[in-house]
């Protein structure tokens, strides 16, 4: 999961903060549209979705019988994609931290490594760090969460051995496969996430600022499909093309706001509505026709959801420039989507140990087949949200603004 942050204005109404994401130019002035700046409130839209789709892609694919029929078999086809959503999230995270450097530096492309490491680290480490605790606490309490149960939550186990519990503290658990997993199964991309910061300073932009855009993309697919020639079972769990798809979020953002006379022309001239819904009409024609190829080849697959989403985040901020929104732009800036985007990390770091002991508990009280799936759909997705909300006040809100 990516947490990603631009910078927000804040305003106290009584006692309810408000946040709005704005944008402005280098020189001070907005970006686009009207007032104070340009508004991209749909980056936490589209991150709530991404994290909502993954809360219901482990209640329905994770902890559901595969025998059950009819309208279940349905829902789990709806919901087979939770890997594609956790690629969204990088590229998002691309664009995200890909925003000030085109805003404040538009000819230097450059960020200062120690400070941009530390803001990042405070970002996102302390809740990291607070769920892999709890997850651990949760595993030594309850004996039943230690037992094969034929679910997801089996990856998790054994949880409480040394090897996985260092791994996950030095955040290189996503190098094996038996450890990728262990102790609270999404902290695999957290690791993911947090290595790609090494490489946006230190590869990403030294090298845009030398060969352009292009350039950069040329070198983060290089780096991060190399593996799959050298180790691939290791980079089948690392997933280092990934470095590509954080790129295509640079690539994004610099599409979307940069005055550089390449960029600009590629914002002007290109019809990325239609970009968009033909790459995502792709997406959607493969993975039904061709499900057995789709999920069989995640390197391809996530090749062609990064650039569906490059896409996407352009025709978002087209859209948010101009006075015809449309429905998707409004749907993504609603009130809802919005407040959950607002805590979607801790939506991620949290969601699965919740999902477990709800399962657990169904389970004793005899719920089965149809009847635990729904339950566990129902209570499951409650509890995560509840539990989310809480870890956020109480953990993640501390390091959003003070940095």
């Amino acid at each position: 999961m990516v947490v990603v942050g631009l910078r927000r204005k804040r305003w106290r109404a009584g006692s309810n903060v408000i946040t709005k994401t704005v944008v402005s130019n280098p020189n001070g002035a907005p970006a686009g549209g009207e007032g104070p700046g340009l508004r991209l409130a749909y980056l936490d839209g589209l991150r709530a979705v991404a994290a909502a789709y993954v809360v219901m892609f482990h209640a329905v694919i994770g902890f559901s019988a595969q025998d059950l029929t009819g309208a279940w078999r349905l829902l789990r086809r709806t919901f087979a994609f939770g890997h594609e959503a956790v690629a969204i999230f990088i590229v998002l995270s691309g664009y995200c931290l890909m925003l000030p450097v085109v805003r404040k530096q538009p000819e230097h492309y450059a960020v200062e490594l120690g400070r941009f490491l530390r803001r990042r680290a405070f970002r996102i480490l302390p809740p990291y760090f607070a769920a892999l605790a709890g997850s651990v606490v949760l595993l030594a309490a309850f004996a039943r969460l230690r037992s094969p149960s034929g679910t997801i939550w089996d990856d998790s186990l054994p949880g409480l051995e040394l090897h996985p519990i260092v791994s996950h503290l030095l955040l290189v658990h996503n190098w094996s496969k038996a450890s990728a997993y262990q102790i609270n199964g999404p902290l695999w991309s957290v690791a993911s996430e947090w290595q790609i910061y090494f490489f946006f300073p230190l590869l990403l932009l030294p090298v845009w600022r030398r060969f352009g855009l292009l350039g950069s993309l040329a070198t983060a697919g290089v780096v991060g499909y190399a593996p799959l020639s050298f180790a691939p079972e290791a980079a089948m769990v690392a997933i280092p093309w990934y470095l590509l798809l954080f790129s295509f979020g640079m690539a994004a953002a610099a599409i979307g706001f940069s005055q550089q006379a390449s960029t600009l022309r590629l914002r002007r001239e290109v019809r990325w509505g239609l970009v968009c819904g033909s790459l995502w009409l792709t997406c959607l024609v493969a993975s039904t026709a061709a499900a057995g190829a789709w999920f069989r080849h995640k390197p391809l697959v996530d090749l062609l959801i990064g650039l569906a989403t490059l896409a996407l985040l352009v025709y978002l901020t087209e859209r948010a420039r101009s006075h015809e929104r449309g429905y998707l732009l409004r749907l993504l800036e609603s009130k809802a989507l919005v407040g959950l985007g607002h805590f979607s990390y801790s939506l991620y770091l949290t969601h699965l140990p919740v999902l477990a002991v709800c399962y657990f508990w169904l389970r004793s009280i005899d719920c089965s087949g149809v009847t635990l799936a729904l339950g566990l759909l129902a209570l499951g997705s409650t509890a995560s949200l509840v539990a989310a909300y809480a870890f956020h006040v109480a953990v993640e809100r501390r390091f959003i603004y003070r940095r």
